[in-house]
């Protein structure tokens, strides 16, 4: 009994190590990532949706190709499943009892339409008895449609800035952040998988709830993080909104769709993660139709559904 212990308390200090790897991989990632999206006349729009959007991602997407690649594809389940749950309520709640979020606006109408149309697709994959490569093809077909609008609007704004001719070499030390974020996210991410799937067998919990939980959590620190810092600073909350639901669509439509080629068979019942995504997204929706904003109310209705998650997941 006493082995036993330890070695749950050794797997947990393990988990937690690789949560703060992940952490750090993502932070030195995106800072790189924005300073090379910078470098090369980027516009903050593009920087915010898809470079901040891909980066905040990279823990989900390391975390989801190894843990496919070991053979534990219910851990890759769980994580994007669970990290999109928690970017909905835990994140965007917290962030609408700290700030109010702007959803009234007409642009967040229409990125609450196209998170709709993801979620839908996501309840379709769901639905099947497996993964397949079809599904795969689908999610993918709405990454590339989705990332060729928003790459036309932008450019119809016309709000990106020019590169500048005189900007001279990209320096060093930004691409060596870059490629130890990689290095960071790869790293913890293997050590995630092995602690993650270790501690579920010593607990006698399946490697999915420990994924959707605590996986997940761990993953979608840098979405959190990004949030509270926003918030502190007083930014632009759409900055919030925008990386909530830009995180949710790489997670499903980039990292969901990357692991096509892997088996993965469901052998379960996501009934429940549905309604819950389903509703958040419907919610969001009606108050963009609505023109109606997301505040303090909201935020804590949200946090109380991610703790009601929670307790149905563990129980």
């Amino acid at each position: 009994m006493i082995e036993v212990n330890s070695m749950v308390l050794v797997q947990s200090l393990l988990l937690i190590l690789s949560l703060v790897v992940l952490y750090f991989g993502a932070e030195f990632a995106l800072s790189g990532a924005e300073k090379v999206g910078k470098y090369f006349g980027l516009s903050p729009l593009v920087i915010g949706l898809v470079i901040v959007g891909f980066g905040t991602s990279l823990p989900e997407f390391f975390v989801s190709q190894i843990s496919c690649w070991g053979g534990h594809p219910q851990i890759a389940l769980g994580n994007i499943v669970g990290s999109n749950i928690a970017n909905l309520f835990l994140i965007m709640g917290v962030s609408g009892l700290l700030t109010e979020l702007h959803l009234s606006k007409p642009e967040m109408k229409e990125q609450a339409i196209w998170h709709l149309i993801l979620t839908l697709l996501l309840i379709f994959v769901l639905t099947r008895d497996a993964f397949s490569p079809f599904s795969a093809s689908l999610l993918a077909a709405f990454f590339f449609v989705y990332m060729g609008k928003t790459y036309r609007k932008m450019k119809k704004d016309k709000i990106s800035e020019e590169a500048d001719p005189d900007r001279g070499k990209l320096p060093f030390m930004v691409v060596v952040k870059l490629i130890l974020g990689f290095a960071f996210l790869y790293g913890g991410g293997e050590l995630l998988v092995f602690s993650g799937s270790k501690l579920g067998r010593l607990l006698g919990v399946k490697e999915y709830v420990i994924s959707a939980i605590f996986v997940a959590f761990g993953t979608s620190l840098p979405e959190l993080i990004t949030a509270l810092i926003a918030c502190w600073k007083k930014k632009d909350a759409d900055l919030i909104t925008g990386n909530i639901i830009g995180s949710n669509i790489f997670n499903v439509a980039f990292v969901l769709a990357s692991l096509g080629g892997y088996t993965m068979t469901f052998g379960r019942s996501f009934n429940f993660e549905i309604a819950v995504l389903l509703g958040a997204s419907l919610f969001i929706l009606f108050l963009a139709f609505l023109k109606k904003n997301f505040f303090r109310f909201s935020g804590g209705a949200f946090l109380l559904v991610y703790a009601g998650v929670i307790w149905k997941l563990i129980s």
